[in-house]
């Protein structure tokens, strides 16, 4: 068998890992709760903006703290770099409120598009 021919970006693809305080509020069950947040590089709310941008991949961790037991959390970026579309989503039978203010991590990671798969 022989080796399949690969480029390093599709091996060590570029990522960046973001910050940002949110505060979606209560999300009854069966409802998603949209935000639309802000990352930024270092602590949040650093003069550092986040250069995430369409076509990435985001994968997004709430912080313990955020108490999000229950929910499904997506992000996708948004036409301004650094911006991410939050859904929160619930389907638990029950209200979750989130805590307000807490910490959230993102992942952008791009492939180039001249990546072969």
């Amino acid at each position: 068998m022989t080796f399949a021919v690969r480029q390093i970006e599709e091996i060590n693809p570029l990522s960046e890992i973001s910050v940002a305080n949110m505060t979606p509020g209560a999300v009854g069950n069966g409802t998603t709760v949209f935000v639309s947040q802000a990352f930024t590089l270092g602590s949040p709310g650093s003069a550092f903006p986040a250069t995430g941008a369409l076509g990435d991949q985001i994968e997004l961790y709430p912080s313990a703290a955020a108490a999000t037991n229950g929910l499904n959390i997506t992000a996708y970026p948004t036409a301004t770099p650094g911006t991410y579309a939050v859904y929160f989503t619930n389907n638990t039978g029950g209200s979750i409120t989130p805590v307000a203010g807490a910490k959230y991590i993102a992942v952008a990671t791009r492939f180039p598009n001249t990546a072969i798969f």
